[in-house]
């Protein structure tokens, strides 16, 4: 039955086209999350090109562009003023020139600023533009065989990302007014709670996490957090110290 469903399966190009399994669809592990927000840890690093793969792919090639159109006035490259003889220049840079019974080091040419730069233009320029020809491809099969293109749906997902950047900005401006330890544990359960996983089991995970994550990083570690913390500041000298301290 298997190798039949799997000789099935090899018919279609996209998952799009594939017909609902009612049985697996049964025995499939059911989250606490909403099903559009189930992640799978196999597809983690999973690749796939998705309706709205061309579209990215678009804008990276374009911001691509965009740091090679800059590269000569942000790394100072268009100040530079090249010597009259300029292959025993390159051949001394990398140390393979001697000049005046010396030669140089290969590091000191990694220590200009437009060294790094341009070397990442040289990955990041072909990746892109290899990448935007395979998103076309597949962006002209998808419509051959007549599959949505539209990027509605991943933009949706994108911007929905930003809700949690809110998370964050308000975690770190929390700090300074509550302190590490009830900002964190007050993040911790919201957002166990947020996900979708809202029972007491898992609202008391989210919570022995976080206080987990205090101690280890600034009970034991001692990472720094902000020295003035307005609850802590209304607490007696010695309860303030303490938890300035630990917490």
């Amino acid at each position: 039955m298997n190798l039949a469903r799997s000789q099935f399966e090899d018919l279609f190009l996209f998952e799009e086209q594939m017909p609902i399994d009612s049985v697996d669809a049964a025995l499939r592990f059911k989250s606490e999350c909403p099903p559009d927000r189930q992640f799978k840890s196999e597809n983690m690093f999973r690749f796939r090109r998705g309706r709205g793969d061309f579209h990215a792919s678009v804008f990276a090639a374009f911001i691509a562009l965009v740091f090679l159109a800059f590269f000569s006035t942000e790394t100072g490259w268009q100040d530079r003023k090249l010597p009259d003889n300029l292959g025993n220049y390159v051949g001394y840079q990398f140390g393979l020139v001697e000049i005046e019974g010396r030669a140089k080091r290969l590091g000191s040419i990694l220590k200009q600023s437009w060294v790094v730069p341009f070397l990442c233009l040289l990955i990041l320029i072909p990746a892109s533009i290899i990448n935007l020809r395979a998103s076309w491809k597949i962006r002209r099969w998808r419509q051959r065989f007549l599959l949505p293109t539209d990027a509605g749906y991943e933009t949706s997902k994108y911007l929905a990302a930003l809700e949690y950047l809110a998370y964050f900005i308000l975690y770190t401006l929390s700090v300074p007014v509550l302190g590490y330890l009830i900002s964190t544990i007050v993040m911790g359960v919201f957002l166990t709670w947020r996900l979708g996983y809202r029972t007491v089991k898992w609202l008391s995970t989210g919570l022995l996490s976080s206080f987990a994550i205090v101690v280890v990083f600034r009970s034991f570690l001692q990472i720094k957090t902000p020295v003035s913390i307005w609850l802590y500041d209304q607490l007696p000298a010695a309860a303030r110290a303490f938890m300035l301290t630990y917490f």
